[in-house]
């Protein structure tokens, strides 16, 4: 008969449980190594991962922990990406379905017109909000499958969905406490100084403009502080199981590693330049979507006033044509393709950054 064990986890204890439920609670994401565990009738804890059998023996730590140059990481991660593009393509379609939605719903809203909305725009409003509900729900998940999954193909390991799935939603709650955290500080410190800067121009003087050129200036240095401090926020909460201000601590550290390294070689600045990259070929990717309607419209305009015409008809239209929600819906295809490239990287990256402190432990 095996033994029978306590978990506490958040200062409740729960069980007791045989080794058996322990590793089911492992797979399922809900017992990670660092719990700590007792025998029943014992009073020595222990962590989870102590208990022989009930995490699966690590691979060698060079295999995920390792240095890897600027080039290396968008290649890898090009090669990860299309090893589980599956999965991560049904993780990115649980953001991208309920925006895309969102998207058309707010089509059918009409807000330029001081009157009453009418049914079909109440209804719209109320689909919008559900729709807006459900992308901030699966956000946590997405994020949390996306980490797990790098890091199993990365120690060369299987990847099923539905495992994923589950490690992801058990993984739900703390994301979500950091998700309000890390996105209400960048909504503060982008809505405060617009505010400013919107109150300041409105006095159009040659003061309030330069003091809103100041605003402006205090405002990009908060993103790129915010940037540096949150960078590898999701990659210690997922894969290195800290929670709140630990998790954003421990991203601030490995952001800001490796200072008498030369530039290229910092986190920060490779964190940078992935960005910068995916920025660009987002852009380019959804314009080269977007064009072919584009060239559609413009055919039916030889002169300003055909032009005006057109697009007075876009904008009074009670609803949206087939040529639009074609629009919206490829749109939504291309970020949902594109958007699980940027967290593999970040994760190769985290893993890069990290093995600086696993050399030193060695």
């Amino acid at each position: 008969m095996s033994d029978e064990w306590i978990v506490r986890v958040e200062g409740e204890e729960y069980g007791p449980v045989d080794e058996e439920t322990l590793r089911e609670w492992q797979i399922e994401g809900r017992l990670i190594a660092s719990n700590p565990v007792r025998k029943n009738g014992d009073s020595v804890w222990i962590t989870a991962g102590e208990v022989p059998g009930i995490f699966p023996v690590p691979e060698p730590r060079n295999e995920q922990f390792r240095s890897r140059s600027l080039a290396e990481i968008i290649a890898e991660s090009f090669r990860i990406y299309a090893r589980g593009f599956r999965q991560f393509f049904a993780l990115a379609l649980l953001v991208a379905v309920p925006s895309f939605f969102f998207k058309l719903s707010c089509a059918y809203i009409d807000v330029s017109k001081n009157i009453s909305l009418s049914g079909k725009a109440m209804i719209a409003s109320a689909v919008a909000v559900v729709m807006f509900v459900c992308v901030i729900v699966a956000w946590p998940i997405f994020i949390a499958g996306l980490q797990l999954g790098t890091a199993d193909l990365t120690a060369g390991r299987a990847l099923q969905l539905r495992d994923l799935f589950h490690r992801a939603c058990a993984l739900w709650p703390r994301l979500a406490k950091l998700c309000v955290a890390v996105y209400g500080a960048y909504i503060f410190w982008t809505v405060v100084p617009v505010l400013a800067i919107l109150s300041l121009a409105a006095a159009a003087t040659i003061f309030s403009l330069l003091l809103s050129l100041v605003v402006l200036a205090f405002q990009v240095y908060m993103a790129g502080r915010l940037f540096i401090n949150f960078m590898f926020w999701q990659q210690t909460s997922v894969l290195e199981g800290h929670d709140g201000l630990e998790a954003l601590r421990e991203s601030r550290e490995l952001a800001r590693s490796r200072k008498s390294a030369p530039r290229l070689q910092r986190p920060l600045y490779r964190g940078a330049i992935l960005a910068s990259l995916w920025l660009l070929l987002a852009l380019a990717l959804s314009f080269g979507a977007e064009l072919p309607f584009l060239i559609v419209r413009l055919q039916g305009i030889t002169d300003p006033e055909s032009a005006q015409r057109v697009l007075q008809g876009l904008l009074n239209a009670p609803a949206p044509d087939a040529m639009t929600v074609a629009s919206y819906a490829l749109s939504s295809l291309v970020q949902a393709a594109l958007r699980p490239l940027l967290g593999i990287a970040f994760v190769l990256l985290y893993f890069d950054a990290k093995s600086t402190v696993a050399a030193r432990g060695r």
